[in-house]
């Protein structure tokens, strides 16, 4: 079986981080979307989204804002790809992460700001699998 693979552009990155210390001390969330090409994982566009718990150890995106990406998405044809939130220590999903993870089984994409280091995770017939990520310059 085939590696599971997300793709990242480095802008991406960048921006994901620029968003996460906009927000400190709480935690921030983007959606990713995108596609999926042979279990490659490609963010196209983030979207970041306002963390209503405003919160440092969770987050949550209001519904009413939710519904609005997923259905500009869907008039682009973009998929949810992936769930990106970051952390102020470790970069594991945490057992809250892991019961929306069931609930939202895409790729969570984690940014570790104590190390600076993002991983991603997905779960697989409910075992936690780490993603590889790939970041390109396009």
């Amino acid at each position: 079986m085939t590696e599971i693979t997300l793709l990242v552009t480095e802008n991406q990155v960048n921006s994901l981080i620029r968003s996460t210390r906009k927000n400190l001390p709480n935690e921030s969330c983007s959606l990713l979307l995108g596609d999926i090409v042979d279990r490659e994982y490609r963010v196209k566009i983030l979207k970041e989204m306002n963390n209503i718990a405003n919160s440092e150890y969770s987050f949550n995106i209001d519904p009413d804002e939710l519904m609005k990406v997923y259905q500009w998405a869907s008039k682009e044809q973009l998929n949810l790809i992936g769930i990106y939130h970051s952390h102020l220590e470790g970069s594991k999903p945490s057992a809250t992460d892991l019961t929306y993870m069931r609930i939202n089984p895409v790729i969570w994409l984690i940014y570790e700001l104590s190390e600076s280091i993002f991983r991603a995770y997905i779960l697989v017939d409910d075992n936690l699998k780490e993603v590889k990520i790939k970041f390109s310059t396009g």
